[in-house]
């Protein structure tokens, strides 16, 4: 079968940091057909090469019959648009996590992909960080023993220089551009992944540097007793921007028997921003002094060591995707719009907390 024909809208960060590099590294499966710039900055053919199809509007993107795949990669408030237009074509679609501003939005859209059998995801690539992956082993594993508490935080330290001018439509807002959707998404669909939907929620967001946008957040969930053990399992959840540590903690996990704790973020990222492709060497590794450290209590005695990560793999979303489309079977892909929607839920319900200054029942709010 000839590789699928991707259309990218946007030429920011994601088209140089992810998409491009994700896609033209699975070459049997896909192939770059177009990039849609409306800045007319030459963005796209600095990042893609002089040879790539430039495009302006929407309408180009979702006109062209040679197009099988659409990836939104754009601001928020731009997905649903973009999404529907796409799929109102005919077109399969990645979109940039937040699926959507609203869960009204995601849910729509969701029907719509199915009521055309065509393949609906959304880019949830830290499941494949390393750390994450080394985390849902080590739980696997029951090393750690029923799992009572969960720390998981995605922190930066970034004071704000005294010159500060709002750059991008990252920091305007207004236009969902708040953490907890930009980076809530990530941390709260690993943690719907993990455990599932919790039963209830709290939250508050907050500006942290007073630049008129919610940069930071912070999200409690309660989930009854996992299998085996006697409390509540407590999940707390966060982002700041002005954490004041030499050493960002990613992952604390609380077990009867013991824990696991991790530092530092993926390096994907920083590695394919450097302009290092995926096929190179030392892809998605880390090195020794990023490993977690896995404690554990036995007979009273505590014993510690360095757990080596897990390769990340951020392709592995484009690869079920493929098997998806190409099967005809949806159930292959790796992450299933009722996942993102819930997602989203989470996310209003925890802007509904902080708003009110209320514990929320999520699954009667759902109703």
């Amino acid at each position: 079968m000839a590789p699928l024909r991707v259309a990218i809208l946007g030429t920011g960060l994601s088209l140089q940091a992810f998409h491009y590099p994700l896609i033209t590294a699975l070459p049997e499966q896909y192939v770059l057909h177009s990039v849609m710039e409306r800045s007319g900055r030459g963005k796209a053919q600095e990042i893609c090469g002089g040879d790539i199809k430039v495009v302006k509007t929407i309408e180009e993107v979702v006109g062209d019959a040679e197009v099988d795949v659409v990836v939104v990669s754009t601001p928020n408030n731009t997905h649903y648009p973009f999404a529907k237009a796409a799929l109102e074509n005919g077109k399969h679609v990645m979109v940039e996590k937040p699926v959507t501003p609203t869960v009204a939005e995601a849910e729509e859209l969701a029907a719509l992909a199915k009521s055309k059998n065509l393949v609906f995801c959304v880019y949830q690539n830290r499941r494949w960080d390393a750390d994450f992956l080394t985390l849902r082993k080590v739980l696997d594993e029951g090393t750690l023993g029923p799992i009572h508490e969960f720390h998981s935080r995605f922190d930066r330290y970034r004071p704000l220089p005294a010159d500060h001018k709002p750059s991008g439509w990252k920091e305007t807002p207004g236009e969902h551009n708040e953490a907890i959707y930009n980076l809530g998404s990530h941390v709260i669909d690993q943690v719907v992944t993990l455990f599932g939907v919790p039963e209830r929620l709290i939250a508050r967001n907050y500006d942290e540097r007073g630049v008129g946008l919610d940069e930071a957040f912070e999200m409690t969930l309660l989930y009854p007793p996992q299998s085996g053990a006697q409390g509540p399992l407590a999940v707390h959840v966060g982002a700041s921007i002005l954490s004041s540590t030499p050493q960002q903690r990613r992952f604390l996990v609380k077990g009867r028997a013991g824990s696991f704790e991790k530092f530092g973020l993926d390096p994907q990222e920083p590695f394919l921003r450097a302009g290092k492709k995926v096929r190179d060497s030392g892809f998605g590794e880390e090195g020794e002094d990023a490993w977690a450290t896995v404690s554990v209590c036995k007979d009273g005695q505590w014993s510690s060591e360095k757990r080596r990560s897990e390769k990340g793999w951020y392709p592995a979303i484009y690869e079920s995707m493929h098997e998806a489309i190409t099967s005809g079977d949806v159930t292959r892909l790796a992450v299933q719009p009722e996942q993102a929607i819930w997602t989203m839920r989470l996310i209003e319900m925890g802007n509904t907390s902080s708003r009110e200054g209320r514990v929320i029942d999520v699954q009667k709010e759902a109703k």
